[in-house]
């Protein structure tokens, strides 16, 4: 039986990458030699590659596949993301391929080849990369539309929460209620633009205060664990008597401070104070009632999946930032 001619067999003998290959086949010529293109096309005719998807795709011009590339699939909050997604592709002609990245940066990578080989006609992505450049396989191969967070330059359109605007508004409670110490919990901070915000949104309400700020650096959510390292930390910093709250920067970590607290018998907010953002709604079941920032989550990957197919369909090429409302739900943590 004679073997069936894959994608990766046209790059290897062509002596160019599976995303040339799959570009030259959308008919996307731009940023390629004509050298290149003969020669690609001298190979797909020796070879007689014809897949049948291929054909379909090459008439229609139209896989109706929506590619999602999400950086934690496991994580509640990006099942809302996708819950959202999914509303909006409702009785559309649009399928999902939903990829998990698994916060793996070479998996992403994997996964967006995957999403260029299937012909997808557009992309949402929660972007786990550092900059632009670090999605230079996409280029022009199809429209994307950036979800919950983004990278620069800004080279496609996002849809995030307004994580500033509602930190800056959390730790001005905080300040109202007489704290003298915030302690602020959270991943690293660095290249994941929602923590950016929640950060900057913090020390711009802190400004001329006296408030102590300590940050204290915590696992990703997938990894936490309430024995961790850092909640000792925290646990010595509560040795002194000045009135202190704690401010986890995710739902995770709002769920594993409260646990750390109950096993070390901190009263809430008698002993400590405790906010931070809930993006699973526990903060009304748990301990006094916590205080925090609830983010619309399905809206944003409604607007997002809005945002898609009107690019898709040449209806909407802006470049922008769209910031969609959390809301501060007050409770007895403070």
């Amino acid at each position: 039986m004679k073997k069936k001619v894959t994608i990766n067999d046209i790059a290897r003998i062509a002596k160019v990458s599976r995303t040339t290959i799959s570009r030259y086949l959308n008919g996307k010529y731009e940023n390629m030699s004509e050298e290149t293109r003969q020669r690609i096309e001298k190979v797909i005719t020796e070879l007689d590659y014809r897949p049948s998807r291929q054909a379909q795709f090459l008439k229609s011009q139209n896989s109706s596949l929506i590619g999602i590339a999400v950086g934690d699939i496991s994580n509640f909050y990006t099942s809302l993301l996708i819950k959202g997604i999914l509303n909006r592709l409702k009785g559309t002609q649009y399928h999902s391929l939903i990829m998990d990245s698994d916060l793996s940066r070479s998996l992403e990578q994997k996964n967006i080849t995957k999403l260029i080989d299937e012909q997808v006609d557009g992309m949402i992505i929660q972007p786990i990369g550092a900059t632009s450049e670090d999605y230079e396989q996409i280029q022009d191969a199809f429209p994307v539309i950036q979800i919950d967070r983004f990278v620069e330059p800004l080279i496609w359109p996002a849809v995030v929460s307004d994580n500033f605007e509602k930190s800056k508004e959390l730790t001005k409670l905080i300040i109202e209620k007489g704290y003298q110490r915030i302690i602020v919990v959270s991943p690293p901070v660095i290249h994941s633009t929602p923590r950016i915000a929640r950060y900057e949104g913090l020390v711009d309400a802190l400004k001329d205060t006296k408030i102590e700020l300590k940050e204290i650096i915590a696992p990703e959510a997938k990894n936490l664990d309430s024995n961790d390292d850092h909640w000792k930390e925290i646990k010595g910093c509560l040795d002194d008597n000045m009135k202190t709250a704690i401010y986890t920067f995710n739902g995770p970590l709002l769920y594993s401070c409260l646990k750390f607290l109950k096993e070390n018998q901190f009263v809430i907010p008698k002993d400590i104070g405790l906010v931070g953002y809930d993006d699973e709604s526990w903060g009304a079941l748990m301990g006094p009632g916590i205080t925090g920032i609830e983010q619309n989550l399905v809206e944003i990957g409604f607007q997002a999946m809005d945002k898609l197919l009107k690019n898709i369909e040449k209806k909407d090429s802006s470049i922008e930032i769209t910031t969609v409302k959390s809301k501060l739900i007050k409770r007895d943590s403070l």
